[in-house]
């Protein structure tokens, strides 16, 4: 099998290129431009080229789809790769989605709960993206989505350095019934083995599948909070008041940002990396939602690890960074 993985310098995307390869499964790393290492089997591609992209798709057997970004690069880019696709032949896409596009739903979410593109533009974009993927299927095309939450391990700015960032200046801590939503984490060695699951998965032309990805036994954010708190030396605990989540949401992470694209256009990286950590309004949202991600239907085929083996590892690559 020869696959495409597009939006390889990701997070994700980087991860699985070398799974594929271990698994001698032939794998092209596409990205926009330079790897952030010399790694055997990358090339340069516009994923929003439609003549580029349809020329790569005809080398290979299936797509896997990690592209992140703007608005138009996950909605626009999976309409071109379902058009580029059809052109070459219909190769298989694995295409990975988000539990976003399940908004601000709240209980048991399983693959057949419905979309709320209105939660906000990146919920909306990937929605977008899903529907393009139904297209691609009903014109014969073979297709696995892949619905994952709150991806974390190793390699994860999101979900392991920002969220440490913040307790280290003490921002995030028990964040009481602000902080009781499920937390619905994934390694992402858990995600890599799905895709090379859903790879490999017989499929007929037409055919989509759908599976959530969350480890069952992923804790409320405050247990979280508090674990990685204890284990980075973030202590003691600060009981977070709501209005501290309020004035950071609404008033200091907003000059944050404003700072940064202001220090980015003046050429001024290095000082707009430097700039605390922003905690927007949509993050603050995710810590209450209760919403719990069902992913019993691929628990048979891709056991989840366990909290505290995923924590650790966590942990583990933090502690190894600040070094």
């Amino acid at each position: 099998m020869k696959v495409l993985i597009l939006g390889a310098t990701g997070h994700v995307g980087s991860q699985l290129h070398t799974h594929l390869q271990q698994s001698n499964i032939t794998s092209i790393a596409a990205s926009r431009g330079r790897m952030r290492s010399n790694i055997e089997g990358h090339v340069i591609l516009d994923s929003m080229n439609l003549a580029d992209l349809t020329t790569q798709l005809k080398q290979v057997d299936a797509v896997v789809n990690c592209v992140a970004g703007s608005k138009d690069g996950i909605g626009q880019g999976a309409k071109i790769l379902a058009e580029a696709a059809l052109a070459a032949g219909k190769p298989t896409i694995v295409h990975l989605s988000t539990m976003s596009v399940y908004g601000a739903s709240e209980g048991i979410i399983t693959e057949t709960s419905p979309f709320d593109p209105t939660y906000n533009w990146y919920a909306a974009a990937k929605c977008e993206a899903e529907q393009h993927m139904q297209a691609y299927a009903q014109a014969g095309g073979k297709v696995v989505v892949f619905r994952p939450g709150c991806i974390h391990g190793p390699g994860s700015v999101q979900w392991v350095e920002r969220i440490a960032n913040l307790l280290n200046s003490f921002r995030l801590g028990d964040l009481g019934s602000a902080g009781d939503g499920w937390s619905n984490l994934v390694h992402v060695d858990d995600v890599v083995k799905a895709i090379h699951f859903g790879l490999q998965l017989p499929l007929n032309a037409g055919d989509i599948q759908h599976y959530n990805l969350a480890a069952p036994d992923s804790p409320r954010w405050n247990q979280y909070f508090i674990d990685l708190a204890q284990a980075i030396g973030a202590t003691p605990v600060k009981r977070i008041h709501p209005l501290q989540l309020k004035l950071d949401s609404k008033a200091f992470s907003p000059a944050i940002k404003i700072s940064e694209k202001l220090l980015s256009k003046a050429g001024q990286r290095g000082l707009a990396k430097r700039l605390p950590e922003p905690l927007p309004p949509s993050l603050v949202r995710l810590f209450k939602q209760q919403i719990f991600l069902d992913a019993q239907k691929i628990a048979p085929q891709v056991p989840f690890m366990t909290y505290a083996q995923s924590f650790s590892s966590a942990v583990e690559w933090f502690k190894n960074e600040q070094r």
